[in-house]
């Protein structure tokens, strides 16, 4: 078997080796590079010196760290081979296309990050009552950098395209400084162009103005890092693409596929690949023009069309969040502490992932790339009006984008982002005396933002426009309340043999209550926002709006309390697609042909307007420690965990698919389970049993 350099066994798949089953057949190593690993190794180097002087404590500090991310990578020398049916296998008739693929180049990555911080802060006693704490830190989390210089940006700045010969002159495309052959002139080995440093001044002050009570208020900035190595790759797409997928894509990786007629024993022919691009000016040949993109013949190299390009924004500045606290604490009695506070912040240089290839509105006022209309390929009729139809299946959509010969759902992740928390907690807690001790504690507070974690998708509406997806954060719960307690039974009897038996037993337990999380109703097959990315939304979850006059509250069948989960909590007649009438917002006017009345913008219903069921459970535990002598002590437990059985249920099945051929007309009402209740959060009842012996 000629493999073209490939150093070990392929993998081989029989896609339908049975087809009564519809299972697959799939044997050899996998070509995901998982099965070879990302290592990481970091070192750390801190110290920090404290000095009483006075009423003063002085306190100063630093730290640095290095940190290495190698992926190793065999898919270039691990190629796979698909065969359509087992007979094909047997016949070695190789399923061509990008069904058997290999790739060539160094698909391996060493990045390297360095963070570096130190800090001094001063804890003044003004007075015996009075303490004010004054300090200053300075962070730096450096960018990701790679041994070689295998690291890329996109630059809008310069990147280029002449209209009147439809030719590419530059791909924007920058290649890390420290690339010994086709770096960037200029460019740094990160290609970051802002500083990723920042102060942080920190105050805090604690007074007393009585015996027993204290005030407690504060103030401080504090940085995070904005740049992992998930920001590198699109979110999803075709091919090599997707999570992780930088490692597989142009310029120092090509991909190679079988071609038409190849064989078991020659797969991908016998002569070699050519060498992967490497130079920006390379890659710059394989980007389709609009010609191209139209037609679906690319150019040489290119299996795939439009580069779908993921990377982080060389522009952005290190994230940081403002935090705040005041707090009053008052001692009611020996064992009663008392404590009612307010915390915030507010997040800002939060990362997004934004699509900044997202097509334009074309209309015959404002014609985008030659285009009078918008469509996205969301009408089954063949229109006069809507003459293009790429591979993509999204209209004309792939010609409408900002940058001819990129793909409409590449991604920067952009530090664009913010959010705000403000919260009320309230605890008591009662110290141990007469055998009991407990905390309780409650917190009312709401969590916003325009995107939740590290979210490789955008959830909400348009993304270019991060604002119109303000609303609670996805972790967000209004209410929570949490009590645990421990109780032990007073003596019982005098009796010491009797008493080692009855006496001591300690009960305790955990209650917890607190309100759902929030969602939103999505759609993916295409229904919301066709004018901008088709039915190939890679990079969004876009959320399905109300249907006009409707009200939150009118589509909630059940509350958050008391929720009956055998019947939908939704209405989901209450919810739908806003298409747009023809010659609206640049779709076609209707002709002799027909009219398209299926495209549609992105929805008005803001992001996480509904909310998950409330959930409450309880915990409980009995136990007791006997004494069997001066060395050994025998512990034994009973814990009963939601020891009443109570299913706390976790939010309902929130999409739904209007277009299930990817087109309209949408199905009414959609495909799926819209408000049916499917999931629980935690376990049923759970009983255990536990002995320790301790000497």
């Amino acid at each position: 078997m000629s493999l073209l350099g490939a150093t070990t066994f392929p993998q081989i798949q029989v896609t339908s080796a049975d087809p009564t089953l519809a299972s697959k057949l799939e044997f050899g190593p996998s070509t995901s590079f998982g099965n070879a690993g990302m290592f990481q190794n970091q070192w750390e180097y801190g110290t920090a010196l404290h000095w009483v002087k006075g009423r003063h404590t002085l306190s100063f500090g630093a730290q640095a760290d290095h940190t290495q991310l190698n992926i190793v990578n065999n898919n270039t020398s691990t190629d796979s081979i698909d065969f359509k049916t087992f007979m094909n296998f047997v016949e070695g008739a190789v399923r061509t296309g990008i069904y058997s693929n290999a790739f060539s180049g160094s698909a391996n990555r060493y990045y390297r990050a360095d963070t570096v911080g130190w800090f001094v802060n001063d804890n003044y006693k003004v007075r015996s009552n009075l303490t004010v704490t004054l300090g200053l830190r300075w962070d730096f989390d450096g960018p990701l950098s790679e041994k070689y210089g295998r690291l890329t940006a996109f630059n809008g700045n310069q990147y280029g395209y002449n209209a009147g010969t439809d030719t590419i002159t530059n791909s924007g495309l920058e290649i890390a400084g420290n690339n010994p052959t086709f770096g960037t002139p200029g460019a740094s080995n990160t290609l970051m162009t802002q500083h990723q440093y920042g102060f942080a001044p920190r105050i805090g002050i604690a007074w007393n103005p009585l015996p027993k009570l204290t005030v407690r208020t504060g103030f401080g900035i504090y940085y995070d890092r904005g740049e992992f190595f998930s920001y590198l790759s699109p979110s999803a797409g075709g091919g090599f693409n997707g999570p992780f997928g930088v490692t597989l894509a142009p310029p120092f990786v090509s991909p190679v596929n079988a071609q038409t007629g190849a064989t078991f024993s020659a797969p991908f022919g016998t002569t070699a690949p050519p060498p992967p691009a490497g130079s920006a000016a390379a890659f710059q040949a394989l980007l389709p023009n609009i010609a191209q993109t139209e037609s679906g013949h690319y150019p040489a190299g290119n299996l795939f069309g439009p580069f779908l390009y993921g990377g982080y924004d060389t522009s952005n500045k290190l994230p940081y969040t403002e935090n705040w606290t005041f707090d009053l604490q008052y001692q009611a009695g020996n064992n009663w502490l008392i404590s009612v506070g307010y915390v915030g912040n507010h997040g800002v240089h939060e990362i997004l992932p934004i699509p900044f290839n997202q097509a334009n509105i074309a209309t015959p006022q404002n014609p985008i790339n030659g285009q009078i209309y918008s469509y996205g390929g969301a009408t089954p009729l063949e229109l006069d009006n809507e003459p293009v139809f790429t591979s993509e299946f999204s209209g004309n959509a792939p010609i409408r984008v900002p940058y001819i010969g990129y793909d409409m759902n590449s991604v920067l992740y952009k530090g664009e982002g913010i959010s705000d928390y403000n919260a009320l907690q309230i605890q008591v807690r009662k110290r141990l005396s007469n055998g009991l001790q407990f905390t309780a504690a409650y917190t009312w507070s709401h969590a916003l933002d325009e995107q939740s974690g590290l979210g490789l998708f955008f959830t909400g509406n348009n993304p270019l426009t991060p604002k119109s997806s303000y609303g609670s954060s996805d972790f967000d719960r209004t209410h929570v309340f949490l009590i645990n307690y421990s109780y032990t039974i007073p003596k019982v009897t005098s009796n010491k043999l009797l008493g080692g038996f009855v006496n001591g037993w300690i009960i305790g337990g955990q209650t917890v209550a607190q309100s759902g999380q929030p969602y939103s109703i999505y759609d993916y097959s295409g229904s919301v926002a066709s004018q901008y990315l088709g039915t190939s939304d890679y990079i969004g979850n876009p959320i399905v709006p109300l249907k006009p006059g409707v009200t939150v509250q009118q589509a909630q069948l059940q509350g958050t309390t008391g929720v009956n989960a055998g019947k939908p909590v939704l209405n989901v007649n209450d919810f739908a697609p806003q298409f747009l009438a023809p010659g609206q917002d640049g779709v076609p006017p209707c002709d002799a042909s027909g009219c398209d009345l299926y495209e549609s913008l992105y929805g008005t219903s803001g992001r996480n307007i509904f909310r998950g069921p409330f959930g409450v459970r309880f915990d409980m535990t009995i136990g007791k420690e006997f004494v069997l002598n001066d060395r050994f002590r025998l512990r034994f437990n009973a814990d009963a965990f939601n020891i009443f059985n109570h299913p706390d249920f976790d939010t309902p099945n929130n999409d739904v698919t209007f277009f299930p051929n990817f087109s309209g007309p949408p199905s009414i009402p959609p495909v799926g389970s819209l408000g049916i209740i499917q999931h629980t959060i935690g376990s049923s009842r759970f009983l255990q049993l536990s002995m320790h012996l301790r000497f």
